[in-house]
């Protein structure tokens, strides 16, 4: 009976994959961590590109509003900072279907606490 035989290859001959050696790859971000980051830069209201029924927008605005209330692990939108204060609003739009909504945010700042400021 042969034994089959293995080669060893010296170390020289293997490349190994390095951080400096790859294409640094971006890490893909969620829908809402885009949106609140283009509503971040423009200062003002901004509209939510994407439509939603009545009780949806009313649900994502009132997340939004009290997204400072709230630890960062529970939230259902991604992409808030902590400390941050957003404002929000839904209102019926007149270029979906029937029913459809919008939901507008407004980045306001971050959130001020007296024991931070100590």
């Amino acid at each position: 009976m042969n034994v089959p035989q293995t080669r060893s290859h010296p170390a020289s001959n293997v490349v190994r994959a390095t951080a400096e050696s790859r294409p640094r790859r971006h890490r893909r971000r969620s829908f809402w961590q885009r949106s609140l980051d283009d509503a971040r830069a423009t200062g003002d209201w901004f509209r939510i590109p994407k439509l939603y029924t009545k009780k949806t927008a009313q649900q994502i605005a009132s997340d939004v509003r009290c997204a400072h209330l709230r630890a960062s692990s529970v939230h259902r939108v991604r992409g808030f900072r902590p400390g941050e204060v957003w404002e929000s609003k839904w209102i019926p739009t007149t270029t979906g279907a029937p029913g459809d909504c919008e939901v507008w945010v407004r980045y306001l700042g971050e959130k001020f606490s007296l024991a931070e400021a100590v």
